[in-house]
């Protein structure tokens, strides 16, 4: 028999011994993941997704990321992201909400400082992120007494997991091109439902139109009205699957005066319609929950 003691005192991670909250735990498969996640925001609670298999191409905060087996992405509150598999390669995830979290200096709900890359490459811990994910999961499906006291300290043993390893360091690229490419993301962000042309977000910061255009798809990896596009997308898919309004009245909510056109934009990017899109979430996590 081996004994191994703990041989020193901690310093506990979360700020005044405030705890986090787990409020959902996520298993999809590639029939799920097939289907993009197009560009959302979570402001209420942040998001921890574990790559199970395969590879993905994810955008968070505006930057472009080819993410593999094993990859930690980070959600914090308040940025926006962008999930779709990699065409290449099949894709299956763990995932996690969680609020109630501060962690010093960071603000709440929130893992990393911003700026700080959100991709972890887990390496030698990998595994047991996998078994901390899968065993959160398997309490809560299964409704085992006690489940949710457990996964507070598993989701907790992850948090503290994943802090040891975050790479901190922020990147400070200042130079011109970026802080103007940020700038006409933010712009794009608080007004793309409203935004119809170009030329409106040209004169509204006035910036020459070919200059727009060439830092923006610089900054995002997106051209000003694809990224619009998806922008508008994935805040429908979010209202189909939490709320009851019709199609045509989230086509207006989005920024689509035509909810003809709103339908053939939403088939052509998530890969059906609207209405069998809400269908398909909520059989799915019927089934899920049986």
């Amino acid at each position: 028999m081996v004994q191994s003691f703990v041989k020193k005192e901690f310093t506990p991670t979360f700020e005044n011994g405030r705890l986090p909250k787990l409020l959902y735990v996520c298993k999809a498969e590639a029939d799920h993941t097939k289907l993009p996640c197009v560009m959302h925001v979570h402001k209420d609670r942040l998001e921890i997704l574990y790559i199970r298999h395969g590879r993905g191409i994810h955008t968070i905060g505006g930057r472009q990321y080819h993410t593999k087996q094993g990859d930690v992405l980070i959600y914090n509150s308040g940025v926006i992201h962008d999930e779709r598999t990699n065409p290449d390669a099949e894709m299956s995830v763990y995932s996690c909400g969680v609020s109630n979290l501060k962690l010093e200096g960071i603000r709440e709900n929130c893992l990393l400082p911003d700026g700080a890359s959100p991709v972890l490459y887990s390496n030698a811990f990998s595994q047991d992120i996998k078994n901390l994910f899968r065993m959160m999961y398997t309490q809560i499906c299964a409704e085992n007494t006690g489940a949710e006291e457990v996964c507070h300290h598993l989701l907790q043993s992850l948090i503290i997991m994943l802090v040891k390893q975050i790479d901190r360091r922020i990147d400070t690229e200042e130079h011109k091109e970026v802080i103007v490419g940020e700038r006409i993301k933010k712009y794009i962000d608080d007004h793309y439902s409203e935004v119809h042309t170009l030329e409106s977000i040209s004169e509204a910061l006035n910036i020459s139109l070919s200059y727009l255009c060439h830092i923006f798809k610089e900054t995002t990896g997106y051209a000003p009205m694809q990224y619009i596009m998806r922008r508008r997308i994935g805040e429908a898919q979010s209202i189909l699957i939490n709320t009851q309004y019709s199609a045509t009245e989230i086509a207006s909510m989005v920024g689509y005066d035509n909810s003809n056109y709103f339908n053939t934009i939403f088939t052509r990017i998530v890969g059906m319609s609207p209405i069998k899109y809400r269908k398909r979430w909520v059989d799915g996590n019927s089934n899920a929950n049986r």
